[in-house]
């Protein structure tokens, strides 16, 4: 008799407990969104996608989030979508236990702008990521162009990392350059181009006056690069900007200079 009990009792709270999942597993599927919350986790002024915009594509999908049911949200589709813009670098999406819906994201900025031999432009980002340019974001950063023959191609819409090329790619070559520039802002205010000549070396275009600047490989670029300020800060402040033809920093603790002919 009293094992019957036993195995009774047992049975109503299996039945109880099934009950009550049941219900639980009902009110979880009729809740509704609140709230969806994006959150640009390095937003910049050179960003190139806003959290408006990300909205935008989310809910061109996926309709309004807020007031959504929410087994109508396919949060692993969601991430994917969000995930295979070239201008998002990380995506998270989780819910919350008081019905609310966020998203965190890294978004994209620029480093470089690159003008390839064939007229294709591009962007490199800050963490060395081949993006395609946006006209809705028309940066200010360094141009790099010359003789650049790397395309980016994105058939399926992934963005491209540097280490992808094969170590003697130029753009291996340019993009440390331009984050060193990036960091300086006397460089930064000072350098406008990055120019690849004929035998692959790298040529800076200064903002004010006329001369080149030979900077040869990226090899002991921030030692060549503190020689131009050291000598930008120090030597061509006292002269016109326009003495020189050629600053030469190819050279280990040299900066060779060619005046201009009279």
């Amino acid at each position: 008799m009293k094992r019957i009990l036993n195995i009774s009792l047992m049975m109503a709270l299996v039945t109880g407990t099934f009950i009550l999942v049941s219900f639980a597993d009902r009110i979880h599927h009729a809740q509704r969104l609140k709230t969806f919350t994006i959150d640009i986790l390095n937003s910049s002024d050179d960003a190139l996608i806003t959290e408006k915009e990300l909205r935008d594509l989310i809910e061109e999908e996926f309709g309004r989030i807020e007031g959504a049911m929410i087994t109508t949200v396919n949060l692993d589709r969601l991430e994917e979508m969000v995930r295979d813009n070239p201008y998002i670098a990380a995506c998270e999406v989780y819910r919350t236990i008081g019905g609310d819906l966020r998203m965190l994201a890294t978004v994209r900025s620029p480093l470089v702008r690159v003008m390839n031999d064939s007229g294709q432009q591009y962007f490199i980002d800050r963490t060395g990521f081949m993006v395609p340019v946006t006209n809705s974001h028309p940066s200010h950063v360094v141009v790099a162009s010359g003789n650049i023959s790397e395309r980016l191609v994105m058939l399926d819409r992934k963005e491209k990392p540097l280490s992808s090329l094969p170590d003697s790619s130029v753009l291996r070559q340019i993009y440390p350059v331009a984050m060193m520039i990036s960091k300086d802002s006397f460089l930064e205010s000072f350098i406008d181009q990055i120019y690849v000549n004929e035998k692959k070396e790298l040529e800076l275009v200064p903002k004010i006056g006329t001369h080149e600047i030979i900077f040869g490989t990226a090899e002991n670029a921030a030692e060549k690069l503190e020689n131009l300020k050291t000598f930008y800060q120090k030597v061509m402040n006292k002269l016109d900007w326009n003495t020189y033809k050629t600053i030469n920093l190819k050279y280990t603790n040299q900066v060779i200079c060619l005046k201009k002919s009279l």
